[in-house]
């Protein structure tokens, strides 16, 4: 009976110091990540269109299924047309309402583009995320913008602080 004690006493150490082990080591790895790297940037008005980085713009970038209500918010104001004043305050209305939403909602990653306009963002690997962005530009009516992308690969793109108005009409 003394024997197979001391064995039983024996193995629990032994088995606590390899469960320990393996969960330090499962804490140590770290997720996967993903960067996406970014640039807003809007354009000087004139021909040839010159596009220009816009500076210090407030990004966050969240998973798409934990923000359900701030993504039917941006669907609304993707599908409002602006025509007339009651639809530039609805749009008004929906915007505030955005960046409510955006502010109190749990990001994955908050950053602010540097002076060109550029940023970068590195995030555990999730299905898609929207990245938002607000400028400070208080002669734009509506600035802030938004992108649906996928969260599993490195990307890169821009965010359009024109909303299309850089394209040659």
């Amino acid at each position: 009976m003394g024997q197979i004690y001391e064995e039983q006493v024996l193995i629990k150490p032994k088995a606590f110091v390899l469960a320990a082990s393996a969960a330090v080591t499962v804490l140590a790895a770290a997720p996967p990540k993903v960067t996406l790297s970014g640039n807003a940037q809007s354009c000087h008005a004139g021909l040839p269109i010159r596009l220009v980085g816009v500076r210090g713009v407030d990004i966050s970038v969240f998973q798409v299924s934990r923000v359900p209500l701030l993504m039917s918010k941006l669907k609304v104001m993707d599908t409002t047309t602006l025509t007339g004043e009651a639809l530039m305050m609805r749009l008004d209305t929906l915007s505030t309402a955005a960046d409510s939403l955006a502010n109190s909602s749990t990001a994955l990653l908050r950053v602010v583009g540097d002076s060109l306009g550029n940023f970068q963002l590195s995030i555990p690997v999730t299905d898609s995320v929207v990245v938002f962005g607000v400028g400070h530009d208080e002669d734009e009516t509506f600035d802030q913008v938004h992108k649906t992308m996928s969260g599993r690969t490195n990307a890169s793109f821009v965010l359009d602080m024109s909303h299309g108005g850089c394209s040659p009409q």
